[in-house]
């Protein structure tokens, strides 16, 4: 059977071989330009893509896989939760540029925080033997972390630095600290009855850490620590609505909200509106994550800002750099974050 042309199915597709005839090049050449560019000169290359553009030419990535060890290596995997929310969104678009520029393709695998979940993505991943993997937060399943341990597959796991020693790299915040910071800027700023909304934080180390980080900043201010100011919903406005109207029932003193992520903050300041509060004065809202939309909120969001795409990069760089055989690389990366005051809080 002839493989055709999808542009032009009565045409036939040019195998590497052709492609290399019209542009002057040994077979191989074409195979470095398009796998390894950086081991042929710029001419070369750019009269090799001339042609592959030209004609369509779509390389057969399965068998190249297989009969090359180094283009197999050029892929760097990466594991992460649902992209329901625009920070994880943020991570990966910041991977996929620093993977694109280096040369290697960026292979993403959705998983679940559950062990069970995380253990087949990981298999998964390795299944395609990349030359590293990017894991959204700490691997929590003892068997993933027995796969990963050999050090045959450089890791860095993204998102949190604290609770836990990596399995070979981490960047990210300590999510403690970032919740810490944003609670005692809330006492600072007066309120005194903070709610905390948060999504499920079983099995994720980062939502965990961040709602210890809101406790201890309580305690550290010289607050009882109200336990029944804590709720978990799911990661919609419409849970930050369905927090906002629970907490209130239990406590009808509460004068500010501390959500977990930008989408929660986002329906408790509808969930006000629609009660006809005004914010901040009777009710204030303060988010994590400070998405596009926060700024355009009315009024705008109070939150926490942490540099996603930039984390995503640089988590990149980091792998690169182990790949590279470099030396004396430090264990965690801490990256930085800051509040954002606005006028919600």
């Amino acid at each position: 059977m002839v493989n055709s042309d999808p542009r032009d199915p009565g045409k036939p597709r040019l195998s590497m071989k052709e492609i290399a005839r019209r542009a002057g090049v040994a077979p191989m050449t074409v195979s470095r330009a398009l796998a390894d560019p950086d081991k042929v000169s710029p001419a070369t290359r750019a009269r090799v893509m001339e042609v592959v553009e030209r004609e369509g030419f779509i390389r057969n990535q399965l068998a190249s896989s297989m009969s090359s060890n180094r283009n197999r290596r050029r892929i760097i995997g990466t594991m992460v939760p649902p992209l329901i929310n625009s920070g994880i969104a943020e991570q990966v678009q910041g991977m996929s540029d620093a993977c694109h520029e280096a040369g290697y393709q960026l292979l993403l695998i959705q998983g679940d925080f559950d062990p069970e979940g995380e253990e087949q993505a990981i298999r998964a991943l390795l299944g395609w033997q990349p030359a590293g993997l990017i894991l959204q937060a700490f691997v929590n399943s003892d068997a993933a972390r027995t796969l990963l341990g050999s050090g045959e597959v450089a890791v860095v796991e993204i998102s949190e630095i604290r609770g836990r020693e990596p399995i070979d790299m981490a960047v990210g915040v300590s999510n403690f600290d970032t919740a810490y910071a944003m609670t005692c800027h809330l006492v600072d700023r007066g309120y005194r009855r903070i709610g905390f909304a948060s999504t499920p934080v079983h099995g994720n180390d980062r939502l965990q850490q961040r709602r210890i980080g809101y406790r201890q900043a309580l305690v550290d201010r010289g607050h009882a620590y109200p336990g029944s100011l804590e709720i978990e919903v799911p990661i919609t406005a419409e849970g930050g609505a369905t927090a906002l109207a629970a907490l209130v029932e239990r406590d009808p003193e509460l004068d500010v909200l501390f959500c977990s992520s930008d989408t929660l903050a986002i329906g408790a300041v509808q969930e006000c509106h629609r009660r006809g509060w005004k914010i901040p004065e009777r009710m204030a809202i303060a988010g994590y994550g400070d998405m596009d939309l926060a700024a355009e909120l009315y009024p705008r969001l109070t939150t926490l800002r942490v540099p996603r795409l930039a984390m995503g990069r640089l988590a990149v760089e980091q792998l690169l750099k182990r790949l590279k055989g470099e030396a004396e690389l430090p264990r965690i990366v801490p990256v930085g974050f800051e509040i954002v005051e606005r006028e919600s809080a």
